[in-house]
Formats: C-alpha cells, sequence, structure tokens
C-alpha cells in the first residue's frame, strides 16, 4: 500500500503546475460602456485613454478576428480619429494613439443599458438632430432609423459623426 502511494505522488510530481491547472476561462464577448470596454467574464477592463496598439490586440483576441479594417478619417472636429472597424459592427476610435470612443452598427454585441442595434428603445426623452432622433442612457447614445423607431447605431465617446 506504501509503496503504491510512493509511486503515485512520485508520478504526480513529474506534472507540471500547468497542467494541473484548469485552464483559464477565455471571454467570449464584451460589453461596450460609458467609459471603454468590458470584457465579459472578468472585473478587468479596456478603459478610454488605453493605447491604440493594445485595444486593437485584445479586442481582436475577444472577438475572435482581426479588424476588417483601419483608417484615418482627417476631417473630425476633435482632429483626426483612427478607426478600427470589426465586421460584427463595432467600431473603436483613437485620437493621438488612444483609445477614445467606440460604436455599433450592427445587431450582436449590447451596450451598457441593454442598448443594441436593431432594438427598440427604451421610453426616453428623444432629442431630434442634424443625424436623426437621438437619446442618451448613462452616457451611452443611440440614434434611431428615420422611418422606424429601430435603433441604427449605439456609441459612446468620441465620434466623428457631423451634425
Amino acid at each position: 500500500m506504501r509503496a503504491a502511494a510512493v509511486l503515485l505522488i512520485a508520478s504526480l510530481s513529474a506534472c507540471s503546475m500547468a497542467e494541473l491547472r484548469p485552464a483559464d476561462p477565455v471571454s467570449t464577448g464584451l460589453t461596450p460602456d460609458v467609459a471603454g470596454l468590458q470584457p465579459a467574464g472578468t472585473d478587468l477592463r479596456i478603459d478610454f485613454g488605453r493605447a491604440q496598439a493594445g485595444v486593437i490586440e485584445t479586442v481582436s483576441r475577444l472577438l475572435g478576428s482581426d479588424p476588417a479594417d483601419i483608417g484615418t478619417i482627417e476631417e473630425c472636429g476633435a482632429g483626426p480619429v483612427t478607426a478600427a472597424y470589426w465586421t460584427d459592427g463595432l467600431t473603436v476610435n483613437f485620437l493621438n494613439g488612444d483609445f477614445v470612443g467606440w460604436a455599433l452598427s450592427e445587431p450582436g454585441l449590447v451596450a451598457a443599458g441593454g442598448l443594441a442595434v436593431g432594438d427598440t428603445p427604451p421610453p426616453v426623452p428623444m432629442t431630434e438632430t442634424t443625424l436623426g432622433r437621438e437619446f442618451e442612457i448613462g452616457g451611452v447614445w443611440a440614434l434611431l432609423a428615420e422611418d422606424s423607431a429601430e435603433i441604427t447605431t449605439v456609441w459612446s465617446g468620441i465620434t466623428c459623426f457631423f451634425r
């Protein structure tokens, strides 16, 4: 019996600690909010002010794909904005290399407050702008389709919308 216990201990000691640890949970999404992006399943955040390269790398890993395009919009009120676009409708904006805003333009991701493209808005006051009917909940903004009560765009932070 003692020999079996010694053999079991010896065989276990040959395993690395990494093999004994369960795999780290992998996040499969994120929630855009007023301060940046909240990856699912963690308290860690991707807040406004973070460096462009790290944000793009992290968001790509969370979404499982690289941006479909990265481009600079020279004519923005805040200055030239670099935008990284993913095929799921997420755009993240950078000013002088810092993460400053995000926008959703396709159904899929749900922003803080439950705001999602394709949904109907909650009963909140609307503002008529040159873009259309807009509303805001806790610093997250949404735009409605011109001819319906469907949300077409959700955003927070700096964007390059012209009013």
